[in-house]
């Protein structure tokens, strides 16, 4: 049986709807609702966890791609897998390896801790799903299950993070406060979201293109795209920093607040790839695969500064078009979340995660089910 999109390149605007339906919902509880403290000490971190266990269950255990609801246990998965890995973590960071739990106004355990799920998390979204992108599955294509290749990998994730986030001598050192970096973990953290963004585009932008591609063997051709989304993402990383200075010049930022920018403006491509990728014909009719990414990157790029200022100027601070307008009595936090420090601090990776997430996960668990037709017969 073959589907096909049931309202053509609008589906799009669908999915978008149950995105955002859903998602402003379980922000808006979780944020003003449940308060700020139970936002940033619970969802944030097992957000990022329920994102990294739905990865690794869309490469490691896969379900028919047949549009039904029986995959919808595997949120669920997702969810109770989330809380029980966040507290595994947190035991092992505190109480194995030792990481300082300083005093914080908002954070239970700490910012070292925080930051350190954080970096596990970051992770952990490259490592599940960059050797199916790039090396075609190949790297542990060996091993026999599911299981045996999720806790291999997961063995990686804690190597990484040991030696960049942990270890004196690594990027962040945070083994004690004296040689914690912040400055340093932004700027791994704005490089490694973009490059998690390169290798979601290898999987839904340039897939096409990739059979192109022709070398020696998979694991060239592999080492060849991770390589290349290191050095891509690097590059649009600083690329952004450099904005920062021109995007708000009122505010005079350190460089680890402009990095922790280039972090969270990293998450605004995830809702138009995934949309564009997954719910709509993403340029399939144009028949050389080069023209289908030209036109794709050419959507692609204008969409995602559009849901950047759309977020910023509608959901989180509205009162600047206001007063922008001329109207200078506005109230300041008038917008969704309220007053959250700066334009550069609001809840744009929290947003863009849960809004995306939403639709890219039915798509894994449900096959797109309500959003597939069965195609009709003249056209098989």
């Amino acid at each position: 049986m073959e589907y096909e999109l049931k309202w053509g390149n609008k589906t799009w605007l669908y999915a978008l709807a149950l995105g955002l339906g859903f998602g402003m919902a379980i922000l808006l509880l979780m944020h003003n609702m449940l308060g700020r403290a139970s936002f940033f000490n619970y969802y944030s971190p097992m957000l990022g966890y329920y994102v990294l266990l739905s990865i690794c269950q869309s490469h490691y255990f896969r379900r028919p791609a047949t549009p039904d609801m029986s995959g919808m246990f595997r949120q669920f998965v997702s969810i109770f897998g989330a809380i029980v890995i966040f507290f595994l973590n947190e035991m092992i960071m505190i109480h194995f390896l030792g990481i300082p739990t300083v005093d914080h106004s908002l954070l239970y355990s700490g910012d070292l801790v925080m930051s350190g799920h954080f970096t596990f998390i970051v992770f952990g979204f490259f490592i599940y799903g960059f050797d199916d992108f790039m090396f075609d599955g190949k790297l542990v294509g060996w091993m026999k299950g599911g299981l045996i290749k999720s806790a291999f990998w997961y063995m990686i994730i804690w190597i990484l993070w040991i030696l960049l986030y942990f270890l004196e001598g690594g990027l962040v050192q945070a083994q004690s406060v004296e040689t914690f970096s912040n400055l340093q973990l932004f700027r791994m953290l704005g490089i490694a979201q973009w490059t998690i963004i390169m290798s979601l585009m290898l999987a839904l932008v340039f897939k096409d293109f990739l059979p192109e591609i022709k070398m020696k063997s998979d694991y060239t051709k592999g080492l060849f795209l991770l390589l290349a989304s290191l050095f891509i993402g690097a590059l649009i990383a600083y690329i952004c920093y450099a904005l920062t200075s021109y995007m708000a010049p009122w505010d005079d930022l350190s460089a680890a607040d402009r990095w922790h920018h280039v972090l969270y403006m990293g998450t605004f491509p995830l809702t138009p790839i995934i949309l564009m990728g997954v719910y709509s014909n993403n340029f399939r009719s144009t028949e050389k695969p080069i023209d289908r990414v030209k036109k794709r990157l050419a959507a692609l790029v204008p969409l995602t500064i559009l849901v950047y200022f759309a977020f910023h100027l509608l959901i989180a601070e509205p009162e600047r078009i206001a007063m922008m307008l001329g109207f200078d009595d506005v109230t300041r936090g008038v917008g969704m979340f309220g007053a959250q420090g700066g334009w550069h601090h609001h809840l744009d990776l929290y947003f863009n995660f849960t809004v995306s997430i939403i639709p890219l996960t039915h798509h894994w668990f449900c096959g797109r089910a309500g959003f597939l037709k069965e195609k009709d017969a003249e056209d098989k």
